[in-house]
């Protein structure tokens, strides 16, 4: 089942300042040797960054650009990111214009993070 980007409930800052024109996502999970769950982004949240941390092994993360439908039946394609597989730790500033991310990890666990 794919997970969603949810926002972070203890980001009050938009509250109290006019020019933080929204509360901030945060998405956090550990992928050991595996392809995780699908992570839709909403529509209308800017630029994500990505991050991965493999604590041994590689990790990459893929994105697709198949409709909603195509996720939650398993057959959406996954393509990857422009990092490729790595060994440690990364990040990457990515344009929300695709419907889902997630983290693959081959050899151990890797700390995938999205913030918005």
């Amino acid at each position: 089942m794919p997970n969603k980007l949810s926002p972070d409930l203890d980001d009050q800052q938009f509250q109290q300042n006019r020019t933080i024109p929204r509360q901030r996502f945060n998405h956090k999970e550990t992928v050991t040797s595996t392809t995780g769950e699908w992570l839709y982004l909403p529509a209308g949240v800017g630029d994500v960054l990505v991050s991965v941390a493999p604590a041994a092994g590689t990790a990459r993360v893929e994105y697709t650009q198949d409709d909603v439908a195509a996720v939650e039946a398993g057959s959406a394609e996954g393509k990857p990111w422009s990092e490729g597989d790595v060994s440690g730790y990364t990040d990457s500033l990515m344009v929300n214009a695709v419907t889902a991310i997630r983290c693959v990890a081959a050899g151990g666990s890797t700390e995938f993070k999205v913030t918005a």
